[in-house]
């Protein structure tokens, strides 16, 4: 037969299921949906055929998803089945059971022209690929579990059922059950010419796939590897959707995806959508994952993992690192978000130096540059978009760090010559990490790495935190100490995982990490004695590995360098020991700490710092503790009805020696006689 003459699916489905009727209740108003064959149906048949070809159905199961679909849309067919499936004494379900979807295949000629007995029907339904893909479900008409394999009801996912009928892809989530699929939109900003390149190579090879695959994407940024996915699905004519639990606090394990799919029809909906599925993986270093294969899906799965990743699977295996991109890209991502959101009723300004110098010697990520650029299209300096956008990026850290919201001025910081030449450096080598090693050997650049680890060695209070807040005011970026009661856990293999989550995101910011006491951290490996030190090794071993592998800026401290072996200190760029003050840097501190002080006497203060030998940390306790007893002093004096503080200081030589007595006795030590 002509295939142009040949009748419709709805009509044929609609002829065979009048033979069924029968002739007692061909006359019912409700049977007019079966005798007219002319009428459409709801949901157009070519909605289904994606499905039929993506998940090879039998006839039996065309029949069966087919008509489950018209049903739920059309009311005058479901009137007709309740009608067809009752009795004289009352009415039947509406939806089709999987009796009547048995006698209906029997009915229709298959494509080789067998015979299809309802036996057969029945068994391809039961155990074919649209109930295994989660397509179809089989119900129990009232609920009751009871009830013949016949008599049971199928239906397919509400969900589902909305995507069939809507011909345009959704731009909402979609959730199926315990899963949901959150539509994945490209990034607004440029892809970096390496990524890009990296998009187009891989699209060629997945385009020319025959089998399913997978594809794992690693890089430091959930958020920047969906975006990728985001371009490279349209370059094979999908989109991307990222597969997630309805749970947000749950992450989505390997076997929960694998089963949950199956359930849910997640499979189905992708391909009504032509969606590709993107997963997120988190997995602890030094562990490898079982991926299972998606049941009856024929494309790729995309997994975001961290640089630590690592998976196993029967499939196809397609990987790849997103490169760090290089400041031709990141120029190229400023000017196109800062054109687009400066007003365009003015004229764009040329940018000036400073700013484009401050963009190309960024390192983070290009999610938090473009936060920065937008800001930087509202008239803000690119230096300060910049640490705007990282110190609002890193609030994602505060699970593990504190963010700080201290400023040290440029002079602000006192310490001896050599110190501050050795600072002066480590700044330098700090804004030069992208080409430090241009100029100079093939053996250098290609082992140079762009990440910066300081060791600040010295005495409590000598300034080693407040030079690396020093360095992370001159570089422009926030400085995040690391907690490390919430780095360390006591469960095997925690430790590693929280810690490699921390660099990879603050390699992502950019941001400044701060280890205060590192050697609790990073400590010499003793001798294995029993399982502990074993373990604690182990994790030693893979804490200075990641740190040499780390991009960013990362300082440490600690009160003794013994405490460190050579194989830690070998992989640092720089260690720097902060000397006990001396009598003129005393000098500087208490001046520092003071400000204006008309009521003291410089001879107090030189008298001060000649005997007082106390470093920075404590010289700051006991000028705060002065200023304490200068205001009881005044709300004495006054009344604690008073309590506006003062314009200029009122602190006086009586003060500052009750406070350094009160310092020394904390450390129980006895102040000098000369005081």
């Amino acid at each position: 037969m002509d295939e142009r003459t040949r009748p419709s699916l709805h009509q044929r489905v609609l002829g065979a299921l009048a033979t069924l009727l029968p002739d007692e209740l061909r006359s019912h108003p409700d049977a007019r949906a079966l005798l007219d064959a002319d009428t459409l149906p709801a949901v157009d048949e070519a909605r289904l055929l994606p499905l039929t070809r993506a998940l090879s159905l039998s006839q039996a199961e065309q029949l069966a998803v087919t008509l489950a679909v018209w049903v739920e849309f059309d009311a005058p067919l479901a009137s007709a089945l309740a009608l067809l499936q009752g009795n004289a004494e009352r009415s039947g379900a509406q939806r089709p059971t999987l009796g009547l979807i048995a006698s209906l295949a029997a009915r229709l000629p298959t494509p080789d022209q067998l015979p299809l007995s309802p036996a057969l029907a029945m068994s391809q339904i039961l155990q074919g690929p649209a109930m295994a893909s989660g397509l179809l479900q089989l119900v129990a008409e009232g609920g009751q579990a009871s009830d013949l394999a016949h008599s049971r009801l199928l239906q397919l996912p509400q969900a589902l059922l909305a995507l069939l009928a809507n011909p345009n892809p959704p731009v909402h989530p979609t959730r199926l059950g315990r899963l949901v699929l959150r539509p994945i939109t490209p990034p607004a900003w440029p892809m970096p010419q390496a990524w890009q390149h990296a998009a187009n190579t891989l699209a060629a090879t997945l385009k020319a796939a025959t089998s399913p695959c997978v594809v794992v994407l690693r890089g430091a940024d959930a958020h920047e590897l969906a975006a990728w996915a985001a371009a490279l699905a349209p370059l094979c004519g999908q989109r991307a959707y990222a597969v997630q639990s309805t749970d947000a606090d749950a992450a989505l394990s390997a076997e929960a995806l694998a089963q949950w799919a199956a359930w849910e029809g997640v499979v189905p909906a992708l391909i009504a959508m032509q969606g590709w599925p993107v997963w997120h993986a988190e997995l602890a270093p030094g562990s490898a994952l079982h991926l299972p294969p998606l049941a009856h899906w024929h494309g790729p799965l995309i997994v975001l993992g961290g640089v630590d990743t690592a998976l196993q699977t029967d499939l196809p295996l397609h990987e790849l690192d997103l490169p760090m991109p290089d400041a031709r890209d990141r120029l190229a991502l400023w000017r196109a978000i800062v054109a687009t959101t400066t007003n365009p009723t003015t004229p764009t300004p040329n940018q000036p130096c400073a700013d484009l110098r401050a963009v190309k010697r960024s390192r983070c990520g290009l999610s938090v540059l473009a936060q920065a650029a937008t800001l930087a299209g509202t008239d803000v300096a690119a230096p300060a978009a910049i640490e705007q956008a990282v110190r609002a990026s890193a609030r994602s850290l505060s699970a593990w760090a504190q963010v700080s919201d201290d400023h040290i001025p440029a002079d602000a910081w006192v310490g001896p010559p050599s110190v501050h030449r050795e600072l002066g450096l480590l700044l330098t080598r700090c804004l030069a990490r992208g080409d430090a090693s241009a100029p100079l050997g093939p053996l250098l650049r290609g082992r140079l790495s762009h990440g910066v680890k300081a060791l600040f060695i010295g005495a409590s209070g000598t300034g080693k935190t407040l030079a690396a807040q020093w360095l992370a005011d001159r570089l422009a970026r926030p400085l995040v100490r690391v907690d490390l009661a919430a780095v360390v856990s006591k469960y095997i293999g925690e430790t590693e995982k929280n810690l490699s989550q921390l660099l990879s995101r603050a390699e992502h910011l950019d941001a400044v990490l701060l280890f205060d006491e590192a050697d609790s951290l990073f400590g010499a490996r003793t001798d294995v004695k029993q399982a502990n030190d074993r373990y604690a090794n182990m994790q030693t071993n893979y804490l200075l590995q990641r740190l040499e592998t780390f991009h960013g800026v990362a300082v440490l401290t600690s009160n003794s360098k013994a405490r460190f072996d050579d194989a830690f200190l070998r992989r640092l760029d720089t260690v720097i020991e902060f000397p006990l003050p001396d009598v003129a840097e005393r000098r500087a501190l208490w001046s520092l700490h003071l400000g204006e002080s008309p009521q003291l006497d410089p001879a107090v203060l030189n008298t001060v710092a000649a005997l007082a030998d106390l470093p920075g940390g404590h010289i700051r306790n006991a000028v705060l503790t002065a200023a304490l007893l200068a205001r009881q002093r005044r709300y004495e004096a006054l009344g604690d009805a008073d309590d506006t503080p003062p314009q200029t200081s009122d602190l006086q030589a009586d003060d500052l020696r009750e406070a350094l007595a009160l310092e020394y006795h904390k450390l129980g030590q006895r102040p000098p006689d000369s005081l």
